[in-house]
């Protein structure tokens, strides 16, 4: 059983039918009967905005939900999320904590945006993939989370 997470920029990918969306979509097999696929409450809110900021007409918004409705979300409000989200931020700037093994935080510090945050606390707590087409996950994998790196401009993936 695989778990994924998927980021913004990747569900912005579906709505547009982009091809290398479809593409991760085979890679990772996300639409295999043994995935778990979710996203974050913070996904939804960016691509509401995002539709605001880009005019989307009624087609459009129509293709975000219907995409949006594919698969289960995680709301922030968990306390679980809460105590992870103190624990990444404060390991970001960089500042040790006791989790996870005591690895060190990074030097320099790599603050995060907020949404990020959220959405790579969301993937750490459920023990999910996150797939995003943003790098600024990076400094996270293999200590907060597993995170994979979907390239738009060439069409595949890596690690």
């Amino acid at each position: 059983m695989s778990n994924f997470l998927l980021d913004t920029g990747l569900l912005l990918g579906f709505c547009r039918s982009a091809p290398w969306a479809l593409q991760a979509r085979t890679v990772h097999g996300l639409g295999e009967p043994e995935a778990t696929v979710f996203t974050s409450i913070v996904c939804h809110g960016e691509l509401l905005s995002l539709a605001e900021k880009f005019g989307w007409g009624r087609d459009r918004r129509t293709r975000l939900r219907e995409v949006l409705a594919t698969m289960p979300v995680i709301d922030i409000n968990d306390e679980l999320i809460l105590e992870a989200y103190a624990q990444i931020d404060t390991w970001t700037h960089g500042k040790s904590v006791i989790f996870p093994d005591s690895t060190p935080p990074p030097k320099p510090a790599i603050p995060m945006k907020q949404n990020d945050l959220w959405i790579a606390v969301t993937a750490h707590v459920s023990g999910a993939v996150l797939l995003s087409t943003d790098r600024d996950f990076a400094h996270l994998n293999d200590v907060w989370l597993k995170f994979v790196y979907v390239d738009q401009t060439q069409m595949t993936t890596n690690h």
